[in-house]
């Protein structure tokens, strides 16, 4: 890897490896329904202005299509070191403290997203069984769920994985 705080650089070891082409894979599928969304939304925008005629829905297909690329991102994002970072208190700490404290944010982050994927395979269950459904197309609610639920697993590995890339690099 990058030395700790510059850009992230492919990782050499096999677990880093397959965590980054797992992410890749959720950015392209992301990327993929954003560039779909967007063509949805200018061709909405267009039925309506030209026909009076826009796509049904098309805000609810948008609120639900990036919710779920949103989640795609998030991996990947925590990978390449891509999340903001507010250093006022730690600017001039000492190399070694700036990165126990980013491996223990990993850590906590690890927490927060398996926890919020834990929910969400609940949230989701509940959704299906209820039947849930959105306002105006009527599409059911709990397929959005296990693309968060994927998502935030693996955002919850790549958080452990940088952690611990964190603490190793640390005691060097």
């Amino acid at each position: 890897m990058a030395e700790h705080g510059s850009d992230a650089a492919r990782p050499a070891d096999p677990v880093g490896r397959a965590l980054l082409f797992c992410a890749y894979a959720l950015i392209l599928v992301g990327g993929f329904l954003m560039a779909a969304l967007t063509v949805m939304s200018v061709v909405s925008v267009l039925g309506r202005y030209l026909f009076s005629a826009p796509i049904p829905g098309d805000f609810e297909l948008v609120t639900m299509g990036t919710a779920i690329a949103v989640f795609l991102f998030l991996p990947y994002c925590h990978l390449q070191n891509g999340n903001i970072v507010v250093d006022l208190f730690l600017s001039w700490a000492p190399r070694r403290a700036r990165v126990f404290f980013d491996g223990m944010s990993g850590l906590l982050l690890a927490a927060i997203s398996g926890v919020l994927s834990w929910r969400m395979v609940l949230g989701g269950l509940d959704m299906h069984r209820y039947g849930e459904v959105s306002y105006i197309l009527a599409l059911p609610i709990w397929p959005v769920f296990p693309f968060a639920v994927v998502a935030l697993a693996l955002l919850a590995a790549s958080c452990l994985y940088t952690a611990a890339r964190d603490f190793r690099d640390m005691m060097r």
